[in-house]
């Protein structure tokens, strides 16, 4: 579903925005449905973002192997065999490789991702930002089976790459790898195993020394049961853009994102400060509680048209 909703929101936001232009008025005051328009838009653009980020937090505080596809940040949890049928953490779960996931954290330094030789089996690593956008993806076809190693940074980083690693600048300090090795089936588990131990998460301090395990960091206030959907719809106006304001301030904006970025400073989103709703206009204010509902039913009138249905189920996989 994650990936899905995420498409759903990008397409409407151009589609929003083509409809209601308004880069002419940046400047002049906003009226009440200049303000709700502007705000529907913006709540579809930053809905990956706060979807994301709440999977990460429930995906992340838990011992590996405890549950599926979960563990701490900065270490891969490989996944043993197939998902369980009722598996619904990615749009739609592979039915013929087996998972490594990770969640990476580059806000102290960069990180070194390695990936076995795997005697020309296929693999793949794709990264996705936390606008849920793949940014790489070191591959079976783009890299080659043999071992490699990939320097992931955060964004403006300037040092120097050392030799032999591949540069993979990633466009936000949290990132996403969700990786899969093909297999033939339970009897082919124990050869992808191998393959599996050999993907790590390595900080570029420690490189070449004895790693350190990742540790697991509760977070008590995350609700960790409710699906982030759930959470995400679930909000208020005034809390969602209070959520996105202080996202944005860690996760910088695309450079192709300026248009809608002068937009919602209209609204009092701007980027790197916090977001108070109660500082608009009335008018304003009463303008955008509705944002939610609209742009919940534009997401769901849009969904059945971004992928192809087959036997009842969308396809793709993730």
């Amino acid at each position: 579903m994650l990936i899905t909703q995420a498409l759903t929101a990008v397409a409407l936001t151009v589609a929003v925005t083509a409809i209601f232009p308004l880069a002419s008025h940046a400047q002049s005051k906003v009226t009440a449905e200049e303000a709700r328009v502007i705000g529907v838009d913006a709540y579809l653009y930053f809905y990956p973002l706060l979807t994301l980020d709440i999977t990460r937090k429930q995906f992340t505080p838990i011992e590996p192997g405890k549950e599926f596809g979960k563990g701490p940040m900065n270490r891969f949890v490989s996944v043993p065999q197939y998902p369980p049928a009722d598996f619904n953490g990615v749009v739609r779960s592979s039915v013929d490789t087996l998972y490594s996931i990770a969640w990476l954290d580059l806000t102290k330094e960069p990180l070194v991702i390695a990936a076995p030789d795997t005697a020309g089996r296929f693999y793949v690593l794709p990264m996705l930002d936390m606008w849920t956008d793949v940014f790489a993806s070191p591959a079976w076809r783009t890299t080659g089976a043999e071992a490699g190693q990939f320097l992931v940074t955060p964004p403006d980083w300037t040092g120097t790459v050392p030799a032999g690693l591949n540069h993979l600048p990633a466009p936000t300090p949290f990132v996403w790898v969700i990786g899969h090795t093909n297999t033939d089936g339970a009897a082919d588990y124990a050869a992808v195993h191998k393959v599996q131990s050999g993907y790590t998460v390595t900080p570029l301090s420690l490189l070449g020394k004895s790693p350190e395990p990742a540790s697991v960091k509760v977070d008590t206030t995350v609700d960790l049961k409710t699906p982030p959907k759930t959470q995400v719809d679930v909000m208020s106006v005034a809390d969602y853009f209070a959520y996105a304001a202080q996202l944005l301030k860690v996760h910088p904006a695309h450079i192709t994102d300026q248009p809608i970025l002068v937009q919602m400073k209209r609204i009092g989103l701007e980027p790197g400060k916090s977001f108070n709703m109660d500082a608009l206009e009335p008018e304003i204010k009463a303008a955008l509680q509705t944002v939610p509902e609209d742009a919940q039913t534009l997401m769901t009138w849009k969904a059945p048209t971004l992928t192809r249905m087959v036997n009842g189920r969308r396809v793709g996989s993730t």
